[in-house]
């Protein structure tokens, strides 16, 4: 069961769990979500990303709804959304399929195996979901007043929204499970060396060009390419040579 003090509830998010001094965090459901308007310059809402979300998202009912949605409230109290569009989007469609299980159950079409699928959808939280909202704050003898000055094109809004994305997605070889130990460790030994021989041809971003390289790219490279086991590499000196012999070959063909 889940604890709230309702003295501070907010007309449209709800309980506030905290007042911070730049932010608040409420319990929301995902229908008062699902009816507010996402920041003009967020990226576009592809619903085919949030059907495979929520298609992924029935793997895993038994955590919830992990993360939290960022929210922006306007001068005058209006809200947008700033980051968790596609979240919002999977847990509205999570939620037109829970009613439907629901009514299946209630009319005596589904199972009553409290394990079964249907039960886990039916039981899953969508009326408490974690929101951190971000306040106006008055331009006026404010912080915000030397930020616009390196930044006169963008409103907190905007620098917010640029602060949670500019962390870097996690590639697939990091993800837990995707590979063994031993494959990361060779690659990793491999990516360290190129990154430390010429350290003046990489970049800290992933979105660089060439002739620039990224570590993390690189190492993703290496590992979508399944050169380990294809070339039947068994130590990260090994690969180091391996790149090195075909990096020659190209100079020879290119030059």
């Amino acid at each position: 069961a889940t604890s709230i003090d309702h003295r501070n509830h907010h007309p449209i998010l709800g309980p506030q769990l905290a007042c911070l001094p730049y932010k608040r965090i409420h319990l929301t459901s995902a229908s008062t979500l699902a009816s507010l308007p996402v920041y003009e310059k967020q990226r576009a809402y592809r619903h085919d990303r949030a059907q495979n979300m929520a298609k992924d998202k029935k793997k895993t009912l038994w955590m919830g709804i992990p993360g939290v949605i960022s929210l922006m409230e306007e001068e005058d109290g209006r809200l947008s959304i700033l980051d968790g569009q596609h979240r919002v989007g999977m847990m509205t469609l999570l939620e037109e399929e829970q009613k439907k299980f629901k009514s299946k159950l209630d009319g005596g079409e589904l199972s009553n195996d409290p394990d079964s699928s249907a039960h886990e959808l039916v039981n899953l939280d969508l009326n408490h979901i974690l929101v951190e909202v971000f306040p106006h704050r008055p331009k006026v003898g404010s912080a915000i007043d030397s930020v616009d000055e390196n930044h006169p094109d963008q409103d907190d809004k905007a620098i917010i929204f640029t602060e949670i994305n500019k962390a870097e997605p996690i590639k697939l070889l990091d993800l837990p499970g995707v590979t063994n130990k031993r494959t990361r460790d060779i690659i990793d030994h491999a990516a360290s060396h190129f990154y430390n021989t010429y350290s003046a041809m990489f970049s800290a971003s992933q979105k660089c060009r060439a002739p620039n390289l990224n570590l993390d790219n690189l190492r993703d490279a290496l590992f979508a390419s399944d050169v380990i086991k294809r070339e039947k590499i068994e130590s990260g000196a090994k690969l180091v040579k391996w790149m090195e012999l075909r990096n020659e070959e190209l100079k020879d063909r290119f030059a």
